[in-house]
């Protein structure tokens, strides 16, 4: 999908509704701004809840540190 976009005085530009809504990207969503080379990449920063129970059918082994000795005080 491409579309083009006229820059404003201010440096703004309007997100096209279809890439918003391709994206999830509604008002107070964050987005990132990333320079490769002569492009411009933007991309929706995904709210840390979107990382909720991400990993629940990993195995993640023994993740518990050791836990040290009690240690006596004289």
């Amino acid at each position: 999908m491409r579309v083009d976009a006229i820059v404003s005085s201010k440096g703004q530009v309007t997100l096209p509704a279809a890439m918003r809504a391709k994206l999830g990207i509604q008002p107070g969503s964050r987005i990132g701004f990333e320079v490769r080379g002569n492009e411009l990449v933007i991309k929706p920063e995904l709210p840390m809840s979107a990382y909720y129970g991400m990993l629940k059918d990993y195995d993640l082994g023994d993740t518990e540190p050791p836990k040290e000795a009690d240690r006596s005080f004289e």
